[in-house]
C-alpha cells in the first residue's frame, strides 16, 4: 500500500505513461518530423522554380566564334554559345561526348535555365566530334588546350560539365596541377566520362576538387567504370539518373539541371 492507502501498479502506470507520450507524439508529428528530418537542408529541398523556368523561356542563345591557339603557332576556330548580357555569376563549362554538340545543351534549355539562375554558362563545340562545328584539327596536348580555351573565353575558375567523350579534355586539364586545381576549376561535374582508368587511385584522391558524379541507370558502356574510379576522388558526391541512359543529361533534362543546380548551391560561391 502506498502512504495514501492507495495501490499503485508500475505496470498500469507505464503504460499509461507510453500511451499519453504516443498521443502526445501523434498530434505533433508534423513538427516531429521536421526536427528529425533535419538534414533535409534547404539545398537539399530546392526546386527550380516556375519563374526561373518561365525567365529562361524569354533568352535567346547567341553563337560564337573564336580562335585558339594550339601546337606550331596555329589556331583553330573554336564554336561557343552563350546568353549575352553576362551577370556576372559563377562562370559554368558545357562540353560534350561524341555525338553531340554544344547546339545539345541550347535544345535542352540548359543555358537559358542556368542563366536565369543568375549563373554564366557557356557551351563549346569541341574539334572533335559528329556534331561539332568547330574546326576538326588534332589540338595536340587535350588537357592543355582546354586550359587555353578557358583562358581565351575569359572564364574565370569554371565548374566544368564534362559527359563521356569531353573526358579526354577535362581530366587531362584538370591532373595537370592537383595542388592548384581549385584556382582552375571550382566543380567538375562528370557524367560517364572516358579515360578514367588513365589514373591511379592515389592520382585521384590527390584531386581534391568538389564532384557530382552523374550516370545513367541503364549505362551499360562507359558509365560503370567511370563511376567506379571517380569515386577516388575524395570530394564527391554521387547521382545515378534512373531511366536515363549513357547521355544521362539529355534522357532527363529536368533531373540534371537539379543535381547541377543543387550542386552549384552547396559547393560553389
Amino acid at each position: 500500500m502506498s502512504p495514501s492507502g492507495i495501490h499503485v501498479n508500475k505496470s498500469v502506470v507505464l503504460l499509461i505513461l507510453a500511451i499519453t507520450v504516443g498521443i502526445i507524439v501523434f498530434n505533433n508529428y508534423k513538427y516531429f518530423s521536421t526536427f528529425l528530418m533535419k538534414k533535409n537542408t534547404d539545398v537539399e529541398m530546392t526546386k527550380i522554380s516556375q519563374a526561373v523556368l518561365d525567365k529562361a523561356k524569354t533568352l535567346d542563345v547567341e553563337t560564337h566564334k573564336i580562335k585558339v591557339k594550339i601546337k606550331d603557332g596555329q589556331s583553330v576556330e573554336i564554336v561557343y554559345r552563350d546568353i549575352l548580357p553576362k551577370l556576372g555569376g559563377r562562370d559554368i563549362l558545357f562540353l560534350h561526348g561524341q555525338a553531340f554538340s554544344s547546339e545539345d545543351w541550347e535544345k535542352t534549355n540548359t543555358l537559358a535555365i542556368f542563366s536565369a539562375l543568375g549563373y554564366q554558362p557557356v557551351a563549346v563545340d569541341l574539334p572533335e566530334g559528329k556534331s561539332t562545328k568547330s574546326q576538326k584539327v588534332d589540338v595536340g596536348d587535350r588537357g592543355l588546350f582546354l586550359e587555353k580555351l578557358i583562358t581565351a573565353l575569359d572564364l574565370r575558375t569554371p565548374v566544368i560539365v564534362s559527359p563521356s567523350m569531353s573526358g579526354s579534355y577535362s581530366l587531362p586539364f584538370l591532373f595537370m596541377d592537383p595542388v592548384n586545381v581549385s584556382k582552375r576549376s571550382a566543380g567538375f561535374i562528370p557524367i560517364a566520362p572516358v579515360q578514367t582508368e588513365s589514373y591511379s587511385q592515389e592520382k585521384y584522391k590527390s584531386l581534391n576538387i568538389p564532384t557530382a558524379i552523374v550516370y545513367g541507370e541503364n549505362d551499360k558502356s562507359i558509365g560503370p567504370a567511370s563511376t567506379t574510379n571517380l569515386k577516388n576522388l575524395p570530394d564527391h558526391e554521387l547521382h545515378m539518373i534512373k531511366g536515363a541512359g549513357h547521355a544521362a543529361w539529355k534522357d532527363k533534362p529536368e533531373e540534371f539541371h537539379l543535381i547541377l543546380y543543387k550542386f552549384l548551391l552547396k559547393k560553389t560561391k
